[in-house]
């Protein structure tokens, strides 16, 4: 609840900002639409880094669940089994600015006052896809705060989307392993400051922490949504402008948040997630979900209280997991290879998030797609969907994950050597 009345004023001063004219010479004149292209004009004041090359990425999504997923009216899309990602890069620039003031865009401005498309992040919510640069919504922008000027070194990890709203699963997959690219690219040891969304998050300053920053080295918007560095070191998206999350993302996490630290309790290897203070998405016959799922061995979790170092340990003992889908399935990162999830989806929100990131990571997943009182037809409203869960239907899959990681040890063993 802390988080609605800030949205709420980034959304009424967005409003505000398109009627009053007020600073128009912070306003972009026009886009860099390649950061390539754009270090390799002399005199730019910008220099490119190139870390991974492009490449074609695949995912198995079986017939059952690409059949079941969610496409609300064509608007968005099914999963996609191929994308073609681009180039992974760093680029610098000497006085480059960011203004990132809600959660639709982000704007990365040059020193010559041109955004830079392809490091800046525009997002058209009705239609939850991604648009071209000239419509970053900051063109449309007339009112405009003087700049935080900061010294030395900044690095930006905004990306947009769900991590402008705090979502802890976009923090770890959209936004920590830029720093990976810019460690590739030499120059993470030259960093002063890192811009984030907010560092009162816990998750935020815990995270960093395993990289050795600490808070007094995080800049966020809550004081000044306009920054201009002497240098600005901005990254391209994670996951390209498509979905799939790269293996060298899940990679850099693991290595950031393994090995697991000690804590001051044990789990079960079983472990239910459950959603009960969570916003949506709640299971209505939990009860009775939990009353089988301890016949097993499971034990409940909710997320909510536990540190980062608690999540971390949690799932990284997990050889069995149970969720609906939702944010907190981003720890299963640290899982060990051969862990079993199972993913409990209300009919109006199946999505392909979690089935695509277990595939990188080497664990197995499984689906049961739930019945909800009222499913929704749109994507905002889907998303808050209680479910009732099967659990007839759930028994089999039960059977089956405990199965497979009875014969995964040694795979799993082997595989993080």
């Amino acid at each position: 609840m802390h988080d609605l009345l800030p949205r709420g004023q980034r959304k009424i001063g967005r409003l505000l900002r398109e009627w009053i004219p007020y600073n128009l010479h912070y306003r972009p004149r026009g886009v860099h639409a390649s950061s390539r292209e754009l270090a390799a004009h002399p005199g730019a004041g910008a220099a490119y880094f190139g870390v991974v090359p492009g490449y074609v990425s695949h995912l198995a999504v079986p017939d059952d669940f690409y059949a079941l997923a969610s496409a609300y009216d064509g608007l968005h899309d099914k999963p996609h089994r191929q994308e073609r990602v681009p180039p992974a890069f760093v680029v610098e620039l000497i006085n480059g600015r960011v203004y990132a003031d809600n959660f639709n865009s982000v704007a990365i401005i040059a020193g010559d006052g041109k955004l830079v498309g392809d490091v800046s992040f525009q997002y058209d919510g009705r239609r939850w896809d991604l648009t071209p640069p000239a419509d970053n919504n900051i063109f449309r922008q007339r009112y405009f705060r003087a700049p935080q000027e900061l010294p030395g070194t900044v690095c930006s990890l905004l990306s947009g989307g769900g991590a402008a709203s705090g979502n802890y699963y976009h923090w770890l997959v959209d936004s920590l392993p830029r720093l990976h690219l810019v460690q590739e690219a030499g120059l993470l040891d030259a960093v002063d400051y890192f811009l984030v969304y907010d560092r009162s998050k816990q998750f935020v300053l815990d995270t960093m922490a395993r990289l050795g920053v600490g808070p007094e080295r995080l800049v966020d918007l809550t004081t000044n949504p306009h920054v201009q560095a002497r240098c600005l070191l901005a990254t391209s998206p994670v996951r390209g402008n498509l979905t799939h999350t790269p293996g060298w993302a899940t990679d850099f996490l693991r290595r950031v948040l393994l090995p697991a630290p000690a804590v001051a309790r044990t789990f079960s290897p079983y472990v239910y997630i459950s959603r009960r203070d969570a916003p949506g998405r709640h299971i209505l016959n939990e009860d009775a979900l939990e009353a089988l799922l301890h016949e097993y061995g499971f034990e409940t979790h909710t997320l909510t209280p536990y540190s980062q170092a608690e999540k971390t340990a949690l799932f990284a003992q997990a050889r069995v997991i149970v969720s609906s889908v939702g944010a907190g399935l981003a720890n299963i990162v640290v899982s060990p290879p051969g862990a079993q999830l199972i993913e409990l989806f209300p009919q109006s929100f199946v999505v392909a998030d979690y089935l695509e990131f277990t595939s990188r990571l080497g664990i197995g997943h499984q689906h049961l797609v739930c019945a909800s009182p009222a499913p929704s037809q749109d994507r905002t409203n889907a998303q808050r969907d209680d479910l009732v869960v099967d659990l007839a239907a759930l028994r089999p899959l039960l059977d089956r994950a405990l199965a497979r990681c009875s014969q995964a040890p040694a795979r799993a063993v082997a595989a993080q050597d």
